[in-house]
């Protein structure tokens, strides 16, 4: 048999391997992924608005500073050219050095000066205006012509006036929105990144959960064996040891049980044939004319056979739950066997009449153990007799690589919500025509259990007439 997924073995023979599961959001790595890309996220975000604030206060303080720098050194060299060289202010302000874009201006006894023909005394805030007039530094940012740029007064206090310089700011906002971009770039990228390192560093810690989920879904699928190798890791090896000695006890519980059942099975058959043989030495020599003594007669033989079914079935599920599940595997042609099976169903052969069977199907194979597959067949032949009305069709198909065998049954099928515990054990649906009729309740869950040994599904759904229809699955072989 092939090893359960994540390092759980199971050598018994049979048991199907227990797939890992698909990484949906509500899996443990993926939400784990999803809780690292959403902390990577925040902590970019935060760390972006950090650098953001720090590196723009930082540019706009150095601005001002040069700003701050520039225009002193300007109304220095004003103040000592119109003290000395005789100029006017309109040649003064020209001979000044400024960076580009940058205007000067210069208020003189209420009198303004500038040069520009853009940026002149009224595009400047009154509150500015006041304060230089005033004798006072001043520093502000404005909006001229819809651009932000920085005014800075100076007074030049021993000719009574005061030198404004208007420093563009566009460069400072290119460099603002550079940063911007790069840093909504970068907690972005993070997140995608995030996802990717995310999912690689939680694969090989979640690793052993799915080791340990994997054995546990073996174990609920009847692999009572499965153990789970810790390999090394110290982190899993206390639950590895803990989840080993619970299985190997669950799995000794089990086989003891089934042991038991199936020595009480196997002690009943011999008062059961002592009881058959009695049985029929009364009916053998009872009166034939007594109505009453018939009725009691024929009442008893339905029960001993009825109780000897069951026997017979539980000793067979005790055997296979005890572990001596015998399986031989061989290539068979379903739908000549499905005949076969259908024709030996009645003495008249009048069930093969209702065998049909899809021309692509016709050829198709599957590898499974007769004995198992023939009592399939007649387990659900004699559970759509005794339970289901009768059957009424019976078909042999194909869907995708595997073949189907369906039984249809002339009864009031099973609820929705029945369906999946008719295959459980003792079980015989509630308020439907299985729980008034006869039946040990061990048929269907012989069925689920054959099916699956042999690597396939058996299910039931709505039949085509509102009936009931078992469909059983099996992977077709597909050649050496």
């Amino acid at each position: 048999m092939t090893a359960p997924a994540g390092g759980a073995t199971s050598p018994a023979a049979g048991v199907a391997p227990v797939g890992r599961a698909p990484h949906r959001l509500t899996t443990l790595r993926a939400r784990a992924t999803v809780a690292f890309a959403a902390v990577t996220l925040l902590l970019s975000t935060v760390l972006a608005v950090a650098v953001w604030v720090a590196v723009s206060q930082f540019l706009l303080v150095q601005r001002e500073r040069v700003t701050l720098v520039q225009t002193s050194d300007n109304a220095a060299q004003v103040q000592r050219s119109l003290a000395t060289e005789g100029l006017d202010v309109a040649q003064v302000l020209a001979q000044l050095p400024r960076e580009t874009g940058s205007t000067s201006l210069l208020v003189d006894g209420g009198a303004w000066t500038t040069t520009s023909l853009l940026v002149g005394r009224d595009d400047l805030p009154e509150e500015l205006r006041e304060q230089a007039v005033a004798g006072r530094s001043v520093r502000q940012r404005i909006e001229v012509d819809g651009e932000t740029v920085m005014a800075v007064a100076v007074p030049l206090a021993e000719l009574g006036s005061a030198y404004i310089e208007v420093f563009p700011l566009s460069e400072l906002d290119r460099t603002y929105r550079v940063l911007a971009t790069v840093l909504a770039l970068a907690v972005l990228g993070s997140v995608p990144l995030a996802v990717v390192v995310g999912w690689w560093l939680t694969g090989p810690t979640l690793r052993p959960l799915d080791r340990i989920s994997a054995a546990a879904a073996a174990v609920a699928g009847g692999a009572l064996d499965t153990r789970i190798d810790p390999r090394g890791d110290p982190s899993l090896a206390p639950i590895a040891a803990s989840f080993n000695q619970t299985a190997e006890a669950l799995e000794q519980r089990v086989r003891s049980d089934a042991r038991f059942a199936a020595d009480v099975s196997h002690e009943l058959r011999s008062p059961l044939t002592t009881m058959m043989g009695a049985l029929d030495l009364v009916e053998a020599t009872a009166d034939p004319g007594d109505a009453e003594q018939a009725e009691a007669l024929g009442l008893l033989r339905a029960e001993v056979e009825r109780f000897e079914r069951l026997v017979a079935d539980l000793l067979e599920i005790s055997r296979a739950d005890a572990g001596s599940a015998d399986l031989t595997l061989e290539p068979v042609q379903l739908s000549a066997f499905t005949r076969e099976v259908a024709a030996r169903h009645r003495l008249d052969g009048s069930t093969a009449e209702l065998v049909t069977v899809h021309p692509d199907a016709e050829g198709a194979v599957v590898c499974v153990d007769k004995r198992r597959l023939e009592r399939v067949l007649g387990n659900l032949l004699d559970n759509a007799d005794r339970h289901g009305g009768g059957v009424t069709g019976i078909a042999v198909e194909r869907s995708g690589d595997h073949a189907l065998v369906t039984v249809d049954d002339a009864g009031p099928g099973v609820a929705a919500a029945e369906r999946d515990r008719v295959f459980e054990r003792f079980a015989r649906g509630s308020g439907s025509i299985r729980t008034r009729t006869e039946g040990s309740g061990l048929g269907l869950a012989l069925v689920a259990r054959h099916v699956r040994l042999m690597g396939g599904t058996v299910h039931v759904e709505d039949g085509p007439d509102g009936g009931a229809r078992f469909v059983v699955s099996l992977p077709e072989e597909t050649g050496p």
